[in-house]
C-alpha cells in the first residue's frame, strides 16, 4: 500500500509513476480527515 499526503487544498493533480507496478487491477481511495470519500479501480495493462 502506498500513501500520498497532500499539503494543499482545492483542485489539483496527482501524477503516479506506474513503472514499478505489474499489470493488474488496483484500488485507490480518497480519504479526507480520516474518512473514505470514494474508492475507484484502475486497470493497468502493460
Amino acid at each position: 500500500m502506498k500513501v500520498v499526503e497532500l499539503s494543499q487544498t482545492g483542485n489539483g493533480t496527482l501524477n503516479v509513476t506506474l513503472d514499478n507496478l505489474t499489470s493488474g487491477i488496483y484500488s485507490y481511495s480518497l480519504v479526507v480527515n480520516g474518512n473514505v470519500v470514494d474508492t475507484k479501480r484502475m486497470l493497468l495493462q502493460k
